[in-house]
């Protein structure tokens, strides 16, 4: 198994869980931005982070996925540590993996540097 499949691995369980998690509400504690994002939003955000995490899976889609939530990530993060929140933590463990799959570096590509 190489590198990239792992970090595919760990960006597809995260999508899904946090997808989930916006119809189920089950991680702890919940996202302080919850209250703040309509419903609607909200539940369509979830939609796409539960594509994400199947979709990252095809070679095809995987640097659009992972160049566009990369964005995304540091975007929320940013909204968070504007509005004085420390709930980002996640956001950017994620930036960073994704961050990667944009890259591309060799040792991910599991080739000698």
């Amino acid at each position: 198994m190489n590198i990239t499949n792992i970090i595919v691995g760990l960006c597809s369980v995260l999508f899904l869980m946090v997808g989930a998690d916006k119809f189920g509400a089950f991680l702890d504690p919940p996202c302080s931005m919850m209250n703040e994002i309509p419903e609607l939003i909200w539940h369509g955000l979830g939609v796409l982070q539960i594509l994400a995490g199947i979709l990252i899976w095809l070679p095809t889609y995987r640097k659009y996925i992972a160049g566009f939530f990369f964005i995304f990530m540091l975007a929320f993060t940013a909204v968070h540590l504007i509005q004085g929140t420390s709930d980002v933590g996640g956001a950017i463990f994620m930036a960073i993996l994704l961050g990667l799959l944009v890259w591309n570096p060799k040792f991910i590509q599991g080739k000698q540097i």
